[in-house]
């Protein structure tokens, strides 16, 4: 079963979407992990920091063992958790996918550090534009082309 990460905000204006990919990914039949969705048990019992580095530890792990990063993207304004999670995929070799839902300019970070960047304009259309980048990620000799009508900053 493919692994993905699934990366994106997690505030409350964007979390019912978050939810909406991760359940239409995983009718898919694929593993899907969201920071979000994480629950630290006895979670009060902890400090801040002692809170905090046991979320680190558990999306690291989880970035680690994916098979695909798939970043969910406003646009250039997107979140640090966010950007980190999808620098640290990059640096550890991952395949990933940015699907950004706005006509907002890119980020150039965001664009680069990527094997495939595409806007859409339909929330429903991203589980199928996954399915495509991990079935065509499957095959050894495709090579990925990035879209290349976006604006960059």
């Amino acid at each position: 079963m493919t692994k993905i990460y699934l990366a994106g905000s997690c505030g409350i204006e964007r979390r019912t979407e978050m939810k909406r990919i991760a359940s239409a990914l995983r009718a898919k039949g694929y593993s899907v992990y969201c920071p979000f969705e994480l629950k630290i048990e006895n979670a009060w019992d902890y400090s801040q920091e002692e809170w905090s580095e046991k979320v680190f530890i558990a999306d690291t792990m989880a970035i680690d063992s994916c098979d695909i990063f798939v970043m969910i993207s406003p646009g250039r304004v997107s979140t640090a958790g966010t950007n980190w999670e999808q620098g640290y995929a990059y640096a550890n070799g991952k395949k990933i996918l940015v699907i950004q839902y706005t006509t907002e300019p890119a980020s150039l970070m965001t664009f680069c550090g990527c094997n495939y960047f595409m806007t859409i304009d339909n929330i429903n259309e991203i589980a199928e534009s996954v399915e495509t980048f991990v079935y065509l990620s499957n095959c050894a000799d495709h090579k990925f082309i990035k879209h290349s009508e976006v604006t960059l900053t």
